[in-house]
């Protein structure tokens, strides 16, 4: 269970929960499931940055994935649909960016990543659409 403030909610096709058939987390459990980190632009940066966070396969494996796609939800109601094929690409829930940890005011306190730079077809508007900021919920479907 969380001891602090829960930052993410994880709800749907899932084996592994602690709260009513939802796996909530605090960032020290966040933490805990390991670090990654890769410089890449964004559609928000021109130049490169340092983004840093928890592997996005590490939590879902943590919490036993069953579906095919996530569909991530944002504080201010913004979703967006990212098939588990995009793994491939090794995504992270960025919690810092050029070393600051993110707030809310600055796209936090999670934001899924992908090493833009490190692909090619990651460069296009639909991979865009996934880079979630304010990230607060996960439903696997």
């Amino acid at each position: 269970m969380p001891k602090g403030p829960v930052v993410l909610t994880v709800s749907g096709k899932i084996e592994r929960t602690n709260s009513n058939g939802t796996a909530l987390f605090d960032m020290e459990m966040l933490e805990a499931l390991g670090r990654a980190s890769f410089a890449t632009r964004s559609e928000v940066s021109e130049v490169p940055q340092l983004f840093e966070g928890v592997p996005l396969r590490a939590l879902l494996d943590r919490i036993g994935v069953q579906g095919n796609s996530l569909r991530a939800s944002a504080l201010n109601d913004y979703a967006a649909v990212i098939p588990l094929g995009d793994l491939r690409f090794e995504p992270i829930l960025a919690t810092k960016v050029d070393g600051r940890v993110l707030t809310i005011r600055d796209k936090g306190p999670l934001w899924i990543a992908y090493p833009r730079d490190s692909y090619k077809v990651l460069q296009d508007a639909k991979y865009d659409y996934r880079w979630v900021w304010q990230l607060n919920k996960l439903h696997v479907e």
